[in-house]
């Protein structure tokens, strides 16, 4: 036997050693699951994708329409809106909202407990796309799990769930949650809970926060709560970015008036729809800061399709526009739009 043929049967005879190997691994992996291939397991049930995440498995690894359908009801339901009625996708079955809950509030504050929680917590965001359509978090029951055992524990799991409701629901949606987000904001108030608050907004937060010491986190929920001096601060320095052509610095002054979140900070982020700056970024691409204040716009607005953006054209620009003249009364009369070259 030459040396390449001996390479090649060693190899091959190893090949084989490592496969024998790591099958009964694999094979633990999809214990209990029905499997359309390997990498897409279907659970029958809550219990099985906990196990799956009690044995190091994520919940990112599947795909979330062929994967879960058996965790909710199968049966579509209408959600009421003050003068709207929503049809929506199937909502999370009883069995489902049992198990999930009490794993988000079960366990000692370690680090086991911590990672089962953040894998939960990813495992209701990618329900909510199931159970209701569009961009906004709006299902009532993954929101009452977020703010109710997803709050349980003052840990990073519980910052997960509040940037998921923060970002995505409406601030008239986290209002009906004033008295999670209070108990939070006393019991350990950090930049998480008062992001949260300024877009809530629950009226009886302002005497809290005037009592406590903090950076901009604390600062943007005063200005959030009625403090027009901080407001008038961050708009000073939108406008200052702004004059003196620094689109970074604009860009991120924007972010910050719509985590604000007021009617002023938002007719402020409604001008940038006409601003012509962009930021320069390595390799020739450039972000505008026209879809810097749309993607603001959107944090305040998530269900709100004018802010969508897909294709970027003036259509999309006139919509959005259109919406803020609207809704919030601002006017572009005398305002040239950048030269559309992109």
């Amino acid at each position: 036997m030459n040396h390449i043929t001996k390479v090649f049967v060693y190899s091959f005879l190893a090949l084989i050693a490592l496969a024998a190997h790591c099958y009964p691994a694999i094979a633990d992996q999809t214990k209990g699951q029905t499997m359309q291939s390997r990498d897409e397991p279907v659970f029958t049930t809550a219990e099985e994708i906990v196990d799956l995440f009690r044995r190091g498995g994520s919940s990112r690894l599947f795909d979330t329409r062929r994967s879960l359908p058996h965790l909710l009801t199968g049966n579509r339901r209408v959600i009421k809106y003050p003068g709207l009625e929503v049809e929506v996708g199937d909502r999370l079955s009883p069995e489902t909202i049992k198990v999930l809950g009490e794993e988000l509030a079960a366990g000692p504050q370690d680090i086991g407990t911590l990672v089962m929680r953040k894998k939960i917590i990813d495992l209701l965001d990618d329900l909510r796309h199931l159970t209701t359509p569009g961009n906004e978090l709006r299902d009532p029951d993954i929101i009452a799990l977020l703010f109710g055992p997803g709050f349980a524990k003052p840990d990073g799991a519980r910052g997960k769930a509040i940037d998921l409701l923060r970002k995505d629901a409406s601030p008239a949606t986290l209002l009906r949650y004033r008295h999670a987000i209070m108990q939070a904001l006393k019991e350990s108030p950090d930049d998480y809970v008062f992001l949260l608050v300024a877009k809530a907004k629950p009226p009886e937060a302002r005497e809290e926060l005037e009592q406590l010491s903090g950076g901009l986190g604390l600062k943007i929920a005063r200005a959030a709560l009625g403090d027009t001096r901080i407001e008038d601060e961050f708009i000073a320095t939108t406008e200052r970015a702004e004059k003196e052509g620094k689109a970074k610095e604009l860009h991120d002054a924007l972010f910050t008036l719509a985590r604000v979140c007021t009617p002023r900070t938002l007719r402020a982020i409604c001008m940038r729809l006409r601003s012509p700056l962009v930021i320069e970024q390595g390799g020739g691409y450039i972000q505008l800061v026209r879809i810097e204040a749309m993607k603001s716009l959107h944090y305040a607005y998530p269900g709100e399709t004018a802010f969508e953006i897909s294709s970027i054209n003036e259509r999309m620009f006139d919509r959005a526009e259109e919406f803020c003249t609207r809704t919030l009364g601002v006017d572009f009369k005398g305002m040239p739009r950048p030269e559309f070259n992109y």
